[in-house]
């Protein structure tokens, strides 16, 4: 598996971009990391780093936390994502991921999410997963949901008399 990881790596060309500015990174390179922010664009919109400008380092941190089986595979479908081949199999374009429109990358991930392999479903699943988690950990995104943070760093959150703002209508009290 780490000679196709590495191969991929060698013919990986993805668009550079501007907004693409990162620090140190573990898992991902400067190559992953740009194949990441275009299929990231295309599941949460092209302004999603406003409100997590930490995008790229929070998923190489994320894969700190996978088994390394798990976290060689994710890094082998982004780079399987930017191949003319496949983008070519998925959806009959002949060009890298991350050199098309965000229309097409878009229309590629309903590919991948209607695909009749369950293969396709999968990186489907875990494009939009890895990308939503991201996103939504942001703090910044957190007033958007309507929620006022971790209880731990707001403790006022659960000093609060029934119904409290998450179960308005359960009355019964919070052990804790």
């Amino acid at each position: 598996m780490a000679g196709l990881l590495d191969t991929l790596n060698e013919i990986a060309n993805p668009k550079k971009r501007a907004e693409v500015i990162h620090g140190p990174l573990e898992h991902l390179n400067d190559k992953t990391a740009l194949i990441l922010f275009a299929i990231a664009e295309a599941v949460l919109g092209e302004k999603f780093l406003l409100k997590a400008p930490k995008f790229i380092e929070t998923v190489d941190d994320f894969l700190n936390y996978q088994r390394p089986a798990q976290r060689e595979q994710f890094l082998t479908a982004l780079l399987l994502a930017e191949t003319r081949l496949f983008n070519f199999i998925v959806g009959g374009n002949l060009e890298s991921f991350s050199h098309m429109s965000l229309a097409e990358r878009q229309e590629t991930l309903e590919k991948l999410r209607s695909s009749k392999q369950q293969q396709g479903r999968n990186i489907y699943a875990a494009f939009v997963n890895v990308s939503a988690s991201t996103y939504y950990s942001s703090e910044l995104t957190w007033p958007d949901l309507g929620y006022p943070g971790v209880s731990v760093d707001h403790p006022e959150i659960l000093n609060q008399p029934p119904p409290i703002p998450w179960r308005p209508t359960d009355p019964r009290p919070i052990d804790p």
